[in-house]
Formats: structure tokens, C-alpha cells, sequence
């Protein structure tokens, strides 16, 4: 009963209540117009002409769109098989270009951390190794639309749970001395985020600048409505990033699902784990939760920092406030320098806005590069043709691809969605493992010993085309080994899944995970 009383009272049921209504509503209206119409066959044809153009129109809008194909596949499909609902959940969940608005925000910042950025050349440097022709042409990439630079002088710590990165955290910003800066998608009061508010606190009264953005939706049932001004009362300035308000505003797509910490502009964490208990394995929710998290000490962090002014100066309208005197010197400053070196880092976003999927470029490049090996964690493995064939062809060619999946899933549905792809998979010579204790979070690419990605990024069509994500690539730098041996750890205690285990399944178990995989992106 309890639990039914707080869910009745929540945010975000309230909310689904209301999207429901308006959703229930506008098929209801639809269907009376209908009626009324099919009365007099003169005014039906009109009627039914007025529907077949707002229908096409959005398909030739989404044929012209420069989503990827198999997302603009699947949207015809349901717009076409739904006319009258399909339009509506396309501008509710699938089109990119509805914030329009964090765009303008976001773009002056990008064109003033150009002119702010310190960093060395690192080209000859990268072409000093055999290989580093294949770092150089993806760093070069990330460069030219993220706005992030490759960096050297800098330390990268590798934390394989939630649960080893949380103390270590703590410690960090416990040092704080200038300002703390953080960007989470989910925060949740519990024994992770109780001691860091404490800690946060405890900074701002002292001083320290300390600065918050969480997502709306992602701390819907989390986080009371006026949270930021709790946070405010506290010395602590904080946004909510893209509020969700159903009846002014249904563009609900855009979130922001980074995990950015910055401390002091030398120290740096970010990952998989958001600032809640099940990450940190102090409440179980799905089984144990494996992630994992890094942290950077050094150059790179500045790449986390302009990260999290981008969107902060987006948040507050745009680049005149960066002439405020509340924007610290020591944002840009040079910090950095006296740290060692060791292999080379960069820091990297990707937000919906500029038709740009540098996730998933990545990913990519880090497939079609690798020699050997490409070891793969993601929670969802819902893959767009690109991947896919990509994956395919590395096996086929020789690689070894292993991607490792949650047992014990988060959403079913996506769940059953993830094992859709798998006999494709199988088929091409790609193994599968699933992590049977729990839950896999992690976001994470190693291959061959030298080169990988750890950050944000999910396999699936909202964390590729339609969140704001980050991520760091690592090259030739001693992380890697220990992400490495993580995850060949990880695989002694999951279940693989054979060409033989598949074929098992039952057939109508499949046929319906093949059916669901037709509204991957409304997932």
C-alpha cells in the first residue's frame, strides 16, 4: 500500500497520467472528427485528404532528415502503419530537431572554447608509433565537431564497480579548493548522494564554487519538483537541464545523460555510474550492478570542463555570461602541466543538435581499425545497420568481437529487444556473453591492447542520435590493459550464448522480439 500511495503521488506518474490524457484525447478527437465527417462523403474526402497530407508531409520530412536510415526506416514505418498516432509520437519521441533552442545556446560556447583551448600539437608525437595513424584520423574527426583536443600530460585511473570509484570520489572533492562541477543524469538521495551533498555543503559555505546539472526526466521520480532551489538554499547553483512541463512543452527527447565530476579543473571522473545507491551496489535493484568509471588527473580534464560550461552556458542563455565575474579565470587556465604523461587521452561529447553521431563514429572506428581483438560492454544492443554490419564484418574478417550484456535485466521490453539482435550476430562469428550475477552498465570499446572508449554511450538509438553523452578515447595508455582485464574477469562469470543456445529459444519468443524491434526508437 505504501508503495502504490507514493508512486500515486509522484511526479512522474502524474505526468505519465497527463501525456496519456493528451495522447487519449487527440486519438478521441480524431476518431469524432471522423465520424462526424463520414456523415457527408463530400466533407470525409477532405477530411481524410487534410490527414493524408500531415502524414506524408512527415514522412517526406523524415525521408530529408539527416537521421541515420534504419531510424528513418522505422519511423515511416510507424507513421505509416499509425497515420493518426504516428505523427504525434514522431514529434513526441523520434524528431532530433525539436530543440532547436539548445542549439543557439550551445554553439557560441563551442566557438569560444576554440579561441580559449591550450593544448600542444600532438601529431608527431602519434606518428612516432607504428599505429598512430589510426588514433590521428579519429582524434582529427573528434576535433573538428566536438570542439575537444588530444591530450598527453595527463593520469588515467580505472575503477571496474561503482563501488571502488564512489570513496575515491568522495576523497577528490573533499580537496577541493576552486570549484566543483558536476552533470548527472540520475541523482538520488541514499548513501551516495547524502555524502557527497554533505560534502558539497560543506564546500560552498566555505567558498568553493560548486555547480549542479541534472536531467529532468531522468530524477522524474527521484528528486522533488523544486530540488534546484533546495540546492540553492544550500550555496550550490543548479540547473535542471530540459524541465519536462507536458503541457507546454512534449519534446521530450533530448536529455542529458552525462556523468561528468570536475574538481578544482585538475581532477576528473566520468562513466557509467550515476549518483545513486544501486551504483554503488548499496541497494540491489536488478542483481549486482556492474560499471565502472574513470579518473583523469592531468590536461584531459579540461576536455570534462568545457563539457560542462558548454552546456552550463547554454542553460543560462548564451555567451555573454562568460564575461560574468562568476566565471572564474581558472576555468581556462593552465593547471595541468606537471603532470606525467602516460599514452594519450581525449575527452569527448556528442549532443543532438549538429546532425554529428560522435559516439557512435567511434565506435565505428574503433571497429574498422582493430587488428585483433574488440571487447564490447554495453546494457542495450539496439543497433542500426551501420553497427551492425560492422560488427558482422570484423568477425568475419578475423577479429574477435565479444560483446558482453546484462542477464538480469533493467526494462524487459528493451531486453528483449537487446536478444533480437543476437542471431545475426551469432551467425557472423560475433560471441555474445550475458553477465548472469546482474546487471551490465558499463559503456565501453577495448581493442588490441592499445586503444579504447569508456563514458556514457549505450548501443541504442536514444544514446547515439538523441541524448547528450560524453566519452573518453584512450590511446596506448596503461588503463587499457586493466579495462582488458576486466572484462575477460567479467566473462568468467557470465553465460555465453551460443549459435546452439539461440536456436533453443522458442520460436514465438523470438517472433515476438522481432516484432518489438520494429519501435526500437521509441525505446
Amino acid at each position: 500500500m505504501k508503495k502504490f500511495l507514493k508512486l500515486f503521488f509522484s511526479r512522474g506518474f502524474w505526468i505519465a497520467f497527463i501525456i496519456f490524457i493528451e495522447l487519449a484525447i487527440a486519438i478521441a478527437l480524431i476518431l469524432i472528427l471522423e465520424l462526424i465527417f463520414s456523415i457527408d462523403d463530400y466533407y470525409y474526402w477532405f477530411f481524410s485528404l487534410a490527414v493524408n497530407i500531415i502524414g506524408i508531409s512527415v514522412m517526406i520530412y523524415i525521408v530529408n532528415s539527416e537521421a541515420n536510415s534504419s531510424y528513418k526506416i522505422t519511423w515511416l514505418f510507424v507513421v505509416g502503419l499509425f497515420p493518426y498516432v504516428g505523427v504525434f509520437l514522431y514529434l513526441l519521441f523520434g524528431n532530433k530537431n525539436t530543440s532547436k533552442h539548445h542549439r543557439k545556446r550551445l554553439e557560441p560556447l563551442a566557438k569560444a572554447r576554440v579561441m580559449n583551448k591550450k593544448y600542444e600539437n600532438l601529431t608527431d608525437k602519434l606518428l612516432a608509433y607504428e599505429d598512430g595513424y589510426r588514433i590521428l584520423s579519429m582524434s582529427s574527426y573528434i576535433e573538428a565537431v566536438s570542439r575537444q583536443s588530444i591530450y598527453d600530460h595527463t593520469l588515467v585511473d580505472y575503477y571496474p564497480l561503482g563501488d571502488d570509484a564512489f570513496p575515491i570520489m568522495l576523497e577528490e572533492l573533499k580537496k577541493a579548493k576552486h570549484y566543483i562541477f558536476l552533470e548527472y543524469f540520475i541523482i538520488e538521495p541514499g548513501k551516495m548522494w547524502n555524502a557527497i551533498l554533505d560534502i558539497l555543503k560543506e564546500k560552498a559555505q566555505s567558498g568553493v564554487e560548486v555547480r549542479l546539472i541534472y536531467d529532468d526526466v531522468g530524477c522524474l521520480t527521484t528528486l522533488p519538483t523544486k530540488y534546484v532551489e533546495t540546492l540553492k538554499k544550500y550555496g550550490i547553483k543548479a540547473f535542471a537541464f530540459n524541465r519536462f512541463r507536458p503541457f507546454m512543452d512534449v519534446r521530450i527527447n533530448n536529455r542529458d545523460h552525462r556523468k561528468i565530476m570536475v574538481i578544482d579543473g585538475i581532477v576528473g571522473f566520468t562513466g557509467g555510474i550515476n549518483l545513486a545507491d544501486e551504483y554503488i551496489n548499496a541497494y540491489v535493484k536488478y542483481g549486482h550492478w556492474k560499471d565502472n568509471a574513470i579518473r583523469l588527473r592531468g590536461q584531459a580534464v579540461y576536455g570534462l570542463t568545457t563539457l560542462f560550461l558548454d552546456t552550463w552556458v547554454g542553460l543560462n542563455g548564451g555567451l555573454d555570461k562568460l564575461s560574468s565575474p562568476t566565471y572564474n579565470p581558472l576555468y581556462y587556465s593552465d593547471l595541468r602541466k606537471d603532470f606525467p604523461s602516460d599514452g594519450f587521452v581525449q575527452p569527448y561529447g556528442d549532443i543532438p543538435f549538429d546532425d554529428e553521431a560522435v559516439g557512435e563514429r567511434v565506435y565505428l572506428n574503433i571497429l574498422n581499425q582493430a587488428r585483433k581483438y574488440v571487447y564490447i560492454t554495453t546494457p542495450y544492443l539496439i543497433l542500426d545497420e551501420e553497427m551492425e554490419n560492422s560488427l558482422k564484418a570484423a568477425a568475419r574478417g578475423g577479429i574477435q568481437v565479444i560483446i558482453l550484456t546484462p542477464h538480469i535485466p533493467d526494462k524487459k521490453i528493451i531486453f528483449s529487444v537487446t536478444r533480437s539482435y543476437y542471431r545475426r550476430l551469432l551467425d557472423a562469428g560475433v560471441k555474445i556473453y550475458e553477465y548472469t550475477p546482474g546487471f551490465v552498465h558499463m559503456k565501453m570499446f577495448v581493442s588490441d591492447d592499445v586503444m579504447a572508449t569508456v563514458g556514457t554511450i549505450n548501443l541504442d538509438y536514444r544514446s547515439l542520435y538523441l541524448h547528450m553523452e560524453c566519452g573518453v578515447l584512450l590511446y596506448r595508455n596503461s588503463s587499457i590493459a586493466k579495462m582488458r582485464d576486466d572484462f575477460l574477469k567479467t566473462l568468467q562469470v557470465s553465460e555465453e550464448i551460443t549459435p546452439e543456445k539461440y536456436k533453443a529459444i522458442s520460436r514465438g519468443k523470438r517472433l515476438w522480439w522481432a516484432i518489438l524491434r520494429l519501435f526500437t526508437p521509441l525505446m
